[in-house]
Order: C-alpha cells, then structure tokens, then sequence
C-alpha cells in the first residue's frame, strides 16, 4: 500500500513542478490509504473538498516571515493596480516591472498565484474524475460534490485567465507524467467555466456549513464570468439571484458584537473579527476562516495585513521631530506611548496608496461612513510616541507628527482604512509588535453582487438601473447619491466599498479584456499587448507609474504588455513535448503558436 502512495505522489509533484515552476508543492496527504480506496462515496470526495475550499485561504492570509509561508498573494492585486503600488524597497519587491517581473523572476511572490491555481484545479479535477466511480445516496448529493468542485476549477481558471490571459485547459485528473500541454485561448476557458458553473448553480445548496461552497456564491463568480465573456444580460440574472433568492441582504442596521456602542457604525460592524461569519450578517456570501489555535490554518499568525498595508510609521529614523529627535519607536517593552503600536500594528507598508485612492475618491465624501475615524485613519491623527526615555523627545511626545519632518513619506507617511487592516481579535497582537493576527475574511460580499450588476446594466446602457445598484451601496453608507453613473464612477465604488476584498487586478484586466473584444474607445485584441485599457487607467490613476516615480534605487516603470504576467520559464521549458505560449512583450514569445 506504501508504495501505491509514493507512486501516486511523485507523478502528482512531476505534474505540478512542470506547470508551477517547482515551488515546494508536496501535496498533503489526504489520508493513510491510496486515493482509490477513499475517493469512492460522498464523504471522501468531501475530504480532498475541505482541500480545496483551504486552497483559498492561501490568497488571504501568511506572510514571508512566518516559517516557510510564501506572502499573501492578494497583495499583487494591489500593487500592480490603480489604487497602490509596492511600498517596500526593490532590493525584496517589484517597482520596474521591465526590469524585474519577467519570465524567469519564480522567485517573485506574484508567482505564488500561479502555483495556488495550478494546485486548485489540480484538486478539482480529482474529485470530477472519480464523481462517477464513487456512490451516493441520491443524484442531489453527487451533483452537489460535482457542482463545488466545479466552482473550485473555475474560481482558479477565472484567476488565471486574467492574470496570465491564455494558458493550458486542464480538465481531468492527471494520474502520470505528462509533458505535452499546450495553450487554450481564454476565451475557450471561459467558456468551459461558464458552462461548469451553470450546472452547479442548479445543485450546489442553499445552506452549506461555515467554509464550503453554497449556490449564492456559485451565482456570484458566474456573474463574473459572464460579465468576462460579455454576456450582460446573464450577468443581471445571475447577480438579481444572488442577491433575491438566498436570503442575502445588505447590512444597514447596527449588528453583532459591538450593535450597542453608538460611537461605532454598521460598516464598522461589518468587518469586525466576530461578525464576518455571524448568522446575523446577512451580507457574507463566501467567507475564509483563520482562527486561533485551530486545525486547518494556513499561516502561523494569521492576517498580515497590518504589517503589509499599514505605514511604516515607526520608523524613528524617517519620522523626526522638528527638534530633530526620532520620533517614534515599535518598542514592544511597555511605556507611556506603547498604546499607539497596540493599536495600528507595526506596519512596513507592503503596499502604498495612490492619490487616487488616497484622496481623489475621497474628494466630495460627505458624510461618509468608511472616511469617518472609525474606518479610515487620516495620518494627519499620528503622533509622537517615542519618549525621551528611548531617545525621542520629550517637547514634541504626545503631539502630532509634522509631515515636513518626514524623510520618507512613500513609506512612513499616508491614510488607510484601519477598518479593513486592523486586526485585535487574539492575543498573538497584544504586547508584542502586532503583524495582523486571526480573523474571517469575506472573499465573496453582496456589496460587490450589487456593484457587478451595476456594471452589466453600464454596459448594456441601462443606465438609470446601473445609478440604482451604485447608489444603494452609497446610501447605506451615507454616502451623496450619484446623479449620474459612468464606469469610473462603478470603479470608484468599488475602490471605496471593496478595499482587500476584490482582486483589483483582475477587475481592470477584464475590463481590458471586454473593451478589446468589444472594439470599444479604440482597443482591440488584435494589438492588446501594445494599447490595452488597463495600462491606460494605470497611466491616469497611479501617480508613481504615470510619473515613472524614483524611489530607493530605481523608478516606478510600467509598460502595456504588463497586463499579463509573464509565463514562467520553467513551465515552457520543462514542457518539452508540447507548447505553451508565453505572453506577448516577455522573452520566448516570439515562438508562440495560435491557441484555440
């Protein structure tokens, strides 16, 4: 039996080296016995499931300095987008994207989406595979198992198809060696996902326990495909479902935990810790769990996110005092000024907000609920914590820091959205340098359900429907009310509403994508590596990429072809008897063959 496993797992790692450019990837073993004694009924097909639906995770939670974590992937959706760009320095990130994202960068952490995905579906297409030699009780419970493990390939493939655009349609279990793949037009794939997602919309289950996959989030990412393939009118059928037939409903009542404290709000209550998975909130539709102490995790702390989105703020050496004193200090020992880092985290500014998210989005606010003190922290609120008993100064502790007293204030000086990065859930932050800790994250909300079907009705022209959509998101949140709607305006909502929820990335690129297919404003796909909407949004809304900004030793650069990322080479290479096409702009491209 022993060797039946070991068998089965160096096919498995031969498959995976070959399209993931070899990363660690050894899969876990799903139980002591091979997997065509337990891959045969409802229960074992449930387990490489709960794989599955871990797989996600991956995307949300872990950082580089946990033990033998990768980063959290989810951060490159942001920093190669409209509304941020990496903050740390180049020596360990991405700023020139010429010079440094190219086909043979494996080690770059956005690479990490290639492997997550390849994994994915490698972990779906086992349970398609076996569907039909193991037993059920009813053609209910087996369409159930098929219908989630539907959802999970075409969750990885709709990541895929707009972060790499074509690439290899993979559809069954791969049980030995294979060396001959080669590329599938994305829209092939779209189509494939599309048609998958339709059949688990008609059997995945209402009402599912916390992390498996239910029908309103099967809705939801097929709403996204169809908005991808251009097919609109779906797209409202399918988001009006999701957000009529479930039971779902905006949040525009106080609720949960803190529903008594009147100096909080319901945005607030929205993402605190304990009411993400609460059966109160009515607003969740596919959430992610990290809790501590508990089987199952992916990251040894947790969230990240107050270490990758938070300012480098402590940074005494950049943040002096108009007496030219440091400061401000992390200083984990407790002393008068402590409370500042138990509250923000000690943040290192992963990411950096663009104007445009920083402030252009934010111009004519009102009264706004997620730009009060509660969600947002203007960094005009910071002030000196270091006391002149570690070197800091004892005139200027306590007052708020002057920003003409900051050297670096890419990294160390700007706003962010504390309700959406803070994290206090656990004791793993408390008295030490808090990085981000435990807590649920929404990967699917009704807020976006409502912003897609916006979209739809934008496209389709319906644009009394499409301000209707936007405007119910905005009233919620005492927002002014749009008079009118354009996509700006539909991103711009999204921008505020959906910060570390969406992938930002693949929203501009399948906006890309459409206006190309669509000949629309003068893009097509004919040349779409060359002229594409998504550089040109990037070049009006990112000031570091539009200015090409120099920051460290090297500048923010940007070209159009980086609307996709490029293959990696060892994917093309190890692939010797078939063809996989890389990305138009990078090396190797010029030998691509036409996909179908």
């Amino acid at each position: 039996m022993k060797a039946k496993i070991t068998k089965k797992i160096s096919f498995l790692l031969l498959l995976v080296c070959m399209i993931s450019s070899c990363v660690d990837l050894t899969p876990e073993p799903l139980s002591f016995y091979a997997p065509e004694n337990t891959l045969i009924d409802k229960a074992g097909l449930e387990a490489l499931l709960v794989t599955s639906r871990k797989q996600i995770k991956w995307e949300w939670f872990g950082d580089a300095f946990n033990a033998g974590v990768c980063e959290t992937p989810i951060v490159y959706e942001y920093a190669f987008s409209d509304v941020s760009v990496i903050g740390s320095p180049e020596t360990k990130e991405i700023h020139n994207l010429e010079t440094q994202l190219t086909p043979t960068t494996n080690a770059s952490l956005h690479m990490r989406y290639w492997d997550l995905s390849w994994n994915g579906i490698k972990y779906a297409n086992t349970v398609i595979s076996r569907i039909d030699n193991a037993t059920f009780t009813s053609e209910e419970e087996r369409n159930a198992i098929l219908g989630e493990a539907y959802f999970h390939r075409a969750y990885w493939y709709f990541i895929l198809t707009h972060q790499w655009g074509d690439v290899p349609l993979i559809l069954e279990e791969i049980t030995g060696p294979k060396l001959d793949f080669y590329t599938a037009s994305r829209w092939t794939i779209l189509d494939q996902i599309k048609k998958d997602l339709e059949f688990a919309v008609k059997w995945l289950p209402i009402s599912v326990k916390a992390g498996a996959v239910n029908r309103a989030t099967g809705e939801h990412l097929l709403a996204k495909v169809y908005l991808s393939v251009g097919d609109f009118e779906n797209a409202v059928a399918s988001a009006t479902r999701c957000i009529n037939d479930y039971g779902l409903k905006l949040m525009t009542s106080r609720f949960g935990v803190n529903a008594s404290n009147a100096k909080l709000d319901v945005f607030n209550d929205l993402f605190n810790e304990d009411n993400i998975s609460s059966p109160e909130n009515k607003e969740a539709i596919y959430v992610v769990q990290e809790r501590f102490g508990i089987q199952g995790n992916v990251a040894v702390n947790g969230s990240a996110r107050m270490r990758n989105f938070v300012p480098y703020w402590s940074n005494g050496a950049a943040v002096r005092t108009p007496d030219g004193k440091p400061g401000t200090t992390y200083d984990a020992a407790p002393y008068a000024g402590y409370q500042l880092l138990d509250s923000l985290g000690r943040g290192i500014a992963k990411i950096r907000p663009t104007n445009y998210s920083q402030y252009e989005i934010w111009s004519a606010a009102g009264s706004d609920l997620r730009h009060n003190n509660n969600n947002w922290y203007d960094i005009s609120r910071l002030w000196y914590n270091r006391p002149a008993s570690k070197g800091g100064s004892a005139t200027w502790f306590g007052k708020p820091v002057q920003r003409q007293f900051v050297s670096d204030t890419m990294r160390c000086y700007f706003s962010f959205p504390i309700v959406k990065v803070l994290i206090y859930k656990d004791d793993i932050n408390r008295g030490k340098t808090p990085s981000g800790g435990f807590t649920d994250s929404y990967v699917f909300r009704l807020a976006e359900t409502y912003l897609m079907r916006a979209e739809a009705y934008w496209w389709m022209g319906q644009l009394d429907k499409a301000k209707a959509d936007v405007n119910v998101i905005r009233s919620r949140v005492n927002a002014p009310l749009l008079n009118n709607v354009t996509l700006d305006d539909i991103l711009d909502e999204r921008a505020r509403e959906l910060y570390l929820e969406e992938h930002r990335k693949i929203e501009l690129t399948r906006i890309a994508y459409l206006k190309a297919k669509l000949n629309k404003d003068g893009y097509s796909l004919n040349n779409f590596s060359e002229k594409n909407w998504y550089y040109d949004r990037i070049m009006q809304k990112n000031n570091f990429y539009k200015e090409e900004f120099f920051y460290s030793t090297n500048a923010f650069v940007m070209k159009p072809y980086h609307v996709l990322y490029p293959v990696p080479l060892t994917a093309i290479t190890s692939n010797s008897q078939g063809h996989i096409n890389q990305n138009m702009g990078y090396p190797g491209s010029e030998t691509n063959i036409p996909v179908e």
